[in-house]
């Protein structure tokens, strides 16, 4: 019998790094209920290319339901996504289960510390190619700010200048501080001084504010910016867990 594949769980790892996978063999899929099986194998495939396996080698149990198999793609790992299958023999006969595993691009090709996106990426995020380049490394140097702000409580691996380490939580920092510089640099008030005031007025055009938009303490978070965030589970009421 065979499982259908199972890709809902998100799982990263960066060329040169580690990842390990784990897979349960139950009586029926969703069941939670394990059992025990024999002749496991493990194949890893990018493309329907196997890159590993299929092989037994390196898979490890406790108890001969859960399977455990700890992958370190080389340096020379293609970025992209991978499919890793874990087969083995139950009282049923044959069982499959596909996860899947990214391989994404290595913390080397971060932004310096400082700014979780790069102007690169705001550019390529936003399509902005209007804006200087130097006012924009300034508004995201803001935007990381006002993002680490929003981040507290959330806890993720680092590295040693307190950077993101882990592939995913670079990739929903960069998207988030993308859209708080976009926000940041349509707001054009950097100095956050313009929120004490109940109107202004430019060029003949008189802008009025709501009183939830005056007397803000703080630099006020983008509504897309709080969209990726609370998607990827990192706000209170977010969708996901696991920060």
């Amino acid at each position: 019998m065979t499982i259908p594949s199972s890709t809902d769980l998100y799982q990263a790892v960066i060329p040169g790094g580690t990842v390990t996978l784990t897979q349960m063999f139950e009586t029926f899929i969703g069941s939670g209920r394990g059992q025990q099986v024999s002749g496991v194998t493990i194949t890893i495939t990018r493309g329907g290319v196997p890159v590993i396996g299929p092989t037994g080698t390196g898979l490890v149990s406790a108890d001969l339901v859960t399977w455990t198999y700890t992958w370190t793609p080389p340096q020379s790992a293609a970025a992209g996504d991978y499919l890793a299958t874990f087969t083995g023999t139950g009282t049923q006969g044959p069982l499959s289960y596909t996860q899947a595993v990214t391989v994404a691009q290595p913390p080397s090709l971060v932004p310096s510390p400082g700014a979780y996106a790069s102007a690169g990426d705001y550019q390529s995020w936003s399509g902005d190619m209007q804006t200087p380049l130097a006012q924009v490394e300034i508004a995201l140097q803001r935007a990381t700010e006002v993002i680490d702000r929003a981040m507290i409580g959330a806890a993720y691996a680092t590295d040693m200048n307190s950077m993101p380490s882990d592939p995913g939580v670079i990739s929903v920092l960069r998207r988030a501080t993308c859209a708080q510089c976009q926000f940041i640099l349509a707001n054009n008030d950097p100095a956050n001084v313009k929120s004490q005031y109940a109107w202004t007025s430019s060029g003949g055009m008189q802008v009025t504010r709501t009183p939830s938009a005056q007397g803000q303490v703080f630099p006020p978070l983008a509504p897309a910016a709080a969209a990726i965030l609370q998607t990827a589970g990192a706000l209170p009421g977010a969708v996901l867990l696991g920060w």
